[in-house]
């Protein structure tokens, strides 16, 4: 994804096909979920942590199927669109496998005897496909790139220009959000296993016991994940890498609903009401929250802006243009590097040179 080569209109299809089918599975799982409800709005208070009871006992979607939704349908229109469709692709691909391994393995684990046989063969294909297709972005992204301008012709539209870079307050600001979430988000987890201990915490890490509906990723798996996406990307900004604005504007979307529909239970609960009454740890906790969603809103925001190609060279960069020799002429046409000599003041006739010269 340097700056000679882009992703070819074939590649960026193929991709945006890809993130639309994507985008159809976890619509499908989101409307199973509606239909085995009582309430509509039930589906959205399961998403945020109370869950209520399902038809059958059995929740399937979580808070990460709308949460994913949203980022493939966006990507799949941007992928075509866009310039930095390769960024697009390997970002949402990586995110894609990281989050839905776990799923692997869930449905037919031993703590989830009792649920129907016939809805845990769908669950483990329609994992094994998200798994598949989440990796087949990422070797789209690395496959399907071709030199800018092959020939010397011109980009033949936006999405064949070089990806753009973000803003350099920007890519500080971006990556100053992004590492600090990743931190809070690790540093919780280091919390939480130092007080359960590692034979209970590894449970958050497996999904024994700690899941409540069939594709929701284990809260440590996903957290650990999150944190190291959310690291990689605040670094990348930080060094302006052309793949930085899509990884980080990817990436917001799961770090925003870590934190909103926690938030979301916390409102229905009234927590936030009674702020003041809750223990110290419950505080911390709401107001980690409430910085997730400040920083994803404040990286999408830094992000949006491209940097215009016109930007200022580093300090270690020359200015375009210099070092460039002046144009001579050739023996025998007239010198256009070097200006004729200034009259003798004695009025002396000037030396006689060769013509060229």
């Amino acid at each position: 994804m340097g700056q000679d080569r882009t992703l070819a209109r074939g590649a960026r299809t193929f991709g945006s096909v890809l993130l639309t089918v994507l985008a159809l599975v976890s619509l499908g799982w989101i409307v199973r979920d509606l239909t085995q409800a009582d309430r509509t709005v039930d589906v959205w208070w399961m998403w945020t942590g109370a869950v209520p009871r399902a038809e059958g006992g059995v929740w399937v979607s979580s808070f990460l199927e709308p949460t994913l939704l949203l980022t493939y349908a966006v990507s799949a229109v941007m992928a075509v669109r866009s310039s930095a469709a390769a960024g697009i692709l390997t970002s949402v691909g990586l995110t894609t496998v990281l989050l839905r391994i776990p799923g692997l393995w869930i449905p037919n684990a031993n703590w989830t005897q009792g649920v129907d046989e016939d809805l845990q063969t769908q669950l483990l294909f329609s994992t094994i496909g998200m798994v598949v297709l989440g990796a087949a972005l990422v070797v789209t992204a690395a496959t399907g790139r071709r030199p800018i301008e092959p020939d010397g012709a011109p980009p033949a539209g936006p999405a064949d220009e070089p990806a753009a870079l973000p803003t350099r307050g920007g890519g500080t600001t971006a990556f100053l959000v992004l590492a600090a979430a990743g931190l809070v988000v690790a540093a919780w987890e280091v919390r939480n296993w130092y007080e359960i201990g590692w034979e209970y915490y590894s449970r958050k890490l497996t999904g024994e016991r700690s899941t409540v509906t069939l594709l929701a990723v284990p809260p440590g798996w996903f957290a650990w994940a999150l944190a190291l996406l959310l690291l990689v990307a605040g670094c990348t900004a930080a060094a302006r890498a052309r793949f930085s604005r899509a990884m980080g504007l990817v990436l917001s979307a799961p770090l925003l609903g870590h934190g909103v529909f926690p938030l979301a239970y916390a409102v229905k609960m009234r927590l936030l009401e009674n702020f003041s009454e809750l223990n110290t740890r419950d505080q911390l906790l709401l107001a980690s929250m409430a910085f997730e969603v400040l920083a994803g809103v404040v990286a999408l925001l830094a992000l949006a802006r491209r940097a215009e190609p016109e930007d200022p060279p580093g300090f270690f960069e020359d200015p375009p243009g210099m070092y460039q020799p002046p144009p001579t002429g050739g023996y025998g046409q007239p010198s256009q590097g070097y200006p004729a000599p200034p009259p003798d003041p004695y009025g002396r006739p000037a030396p006689h040179r060769p013509p060229g010269w």
